[in-house]
C-alpha cells in the first residue's frame, strides 16, 4: 500500500521552489562521516538562479562536512514545516573560489538576517547540491 501523502519527483518543480522560498527555512544537511555514520548540520540555503535543480549552501573551509563531502559527495537535505517534510537527495560539488564563496555567504547572511561583513577574511566554500530525487510528505 502506498502513502497518498508521499510524492517522489526527480526535479525541483516551480511549486516546490516557491514553497522553499516562501519563508525562511533551516534545512538539515546529512552527509556520511569517514566511518560511514550520518553527520547532520543545520544550514542556510538558497536556490541557484542559474541551475534550477541546484541548492546553494556555504561552509567554512576546514569543517568536517567539507572533508566528508570531498571524500563522498552524496548528501541529502531535509526541510520541515510542521507535518510536511521534503527530503532531497543528490551529489554535492564544492567550489573553493574564495570570492564566489564569500559572495554566496554574504547573500545568505542578508537573507537570514545576519551581518554579511562578519564573514570577511574567512576561507569559505560554496556547496552546490545537485538534486536528483525529491521525496515529499504532506
Amino acid at each position: 500500500m502506498t502513502d497518498p501523502a508521499l510524492t517522489i519527483e526527480r526535479v525541483l518543480t516551480a511549486e516546490l521552489r516557491a514553497w522553499l522560498t516562501e519563508k525562511l527555512r533551516y534545512p538539515v544537511l546529512a552527509v556520511l562521516t569517514d566511518q560511514g555514520a550520518p553527520s547532520q548540520s543545520v544550514m542556510w540555503f538558497d536556490l541557484d538562479p542559474e541551475h534550477p535543480d541546484t541548492i546553494l549552501m556555504n561552509t567554512k573551509e576546514g569543517r568536517a562536512k567539507a572533508r566528508y563531502l570531498r571524500r563522498d559527495p552524496r548528501a541529502s537535505l531535509c526541510f520541515e514545516d510542521e507535518l510536511t517534510w521534503i527530503a532531497m537527495h543528490g551529489s554535492v560539488e564544492l567550489d573553493d573560489d574564495r570570492e564566489r564563496a564569500l559572495g554566496v555567504i554574504r547573500a545568505l547572511a542578508v537573507r537570514y538576517g545576519d551581518e554579511p561583513d562578519e564573514f570577511n577574511g574567512q576561507q569559505r566554500l560554496t556547496i552546490r547540491l545537485r538534486v536528483e530525487k525529491v521525496i515529499r510528505h504532506g
